[in-house]
């Protein structure tokens, strides 16, 4: 009796490996995404959540010079250092309504935390759909008038 793999066996090995890496490769790399987006979500919701307590205490109006300084960056919020995404910033607002954007480094897409009456609303992604679905985002029933997109993680 021989002992050993033929060269058949091998290379029958080698074609069922391919097979399922190429099959979880891109689950891989949509789970990786997700994390990634996460670290964005997460530093836009805190953001939001600061500028979301600066309204109530104001009387509920969003003031930017409340919100951001001159630069349109955050003056507070418990925000973590990000390696993925560039830090939330003021995109547009009104007395109501607050807009702050987060963008990928990699300039793949861009977040949209649209903050109304002091919660809260809807994260929108604006660029690559697949990466934004990759993301976790949604299609949605509306198209956000900010990002042009309908690709949403609601909040509603």
């Amino acid at each position: 009796m021989r002992k050993g793999f033929t060269l058949i066996e091998l290379l029958i090995v080698m074609v069922v490996v391919g097979v399922l890496v190429t099959v979880a490769l891109p689950k891989y790399f949509a789970s990786m995404e997700r994390g990634r987006a996460l670290e964005g979500i997460s530093n836009l919701r805190a953001a939001s959540d600061f500028a979301n307590a600066t309204y109530v205490m104001r009387d509920n109006t969003y003031i930017r010079n409340a919100i951001v300084d001159t630069s349109k960056n955050m003056l507070s919020g418990n925000l973590t250092k990000s390696s993925y995404f560039t830090p939330p910033q003021w995109f547009s607002g009104t007395s109501d309504t607050v807009v702050l954007v987060s963008s990928r480094v990699d300039g793949g897409y861009e977040l949209f935390a649209v903050n109304q009456g002091g919660e809260l609303k809807y994260i929108a992604c604006s660029g690559d759909e697949e990466l934004c679905k990759n993301a976790g985002m949604e299609e949605a029933s509306f198209t956000d008038s900010y990002s042009n997109s309908n690709l949403i993680l609601d909040f509603r």
